[in-house]
């Protein structure tokens, strides 16, 4: 819980320094990335936190994004980890350089969408992976509705 406040803290301040957490697409723009577990809900472009789950899994705040446009955007800024030791609430934070790029462009609803995203963290290896590179899938899980990022 303590983490969890912790995190909405950082992006409450994030919002009083003028940052935005996302900015909406309308339905004729370019590819949105669909964002904060929330299946269908929260397609952003150019977001400035990119939040694939809840509790302790990892986040990337996003400095800024070089490029974004109908078949790639790609991303530079700091991962953030939770080592969930002893428990996610009490586990230990840490924080890496992260490159992100998002690419496989699919449809839904008339609205174009990442469906892949790539984060390499060089000279850190996210868990599980056994590299520094972990590439991330926005899809539902057979018999599930909702996609999400895993």
């Amino acid at each position: 819980m303590r983490k969890m406040l912790i995190v909405i803290g950082a992006a409450v301040a994030a919002l009083a320094l003028g940052g935005v957490p996302a900015v909406a697409a309308p339905a004729a723009a370019g590819p949105v990335i669909y964002n904060y577990a929330a299946g269908w809900d929260n397609p952003a472009v150019r977001p400035h936190w990119v939040v694939i789950g809840e509790g302790g899994s990892p986040m990337a705040h996003t400095w800024w994004w070089n490029t974004w446009n109908s078949r790639v955007a790609r991303s530079a800024g700091t991962l953030w980890t939770d080592n969930c030791i002893p428990d996610c609430a009490d586990g230990k934070e840490s924080y890496h350089k992260l490159y992100v790029t998002l690419s496989g462009v699919r449809w839904h609803g008339g609205r174009p969408y990442y469906s892949v995203m790539t984060w390499y963290t060089p000279g850190y290896r996210l868990r599980p992976y056994q590299t520094s590179t972990a590439v991330l899938h926005f899809t539902a899980l057979p018999g599930a509705t909702m996609p999400f990022w895993h």
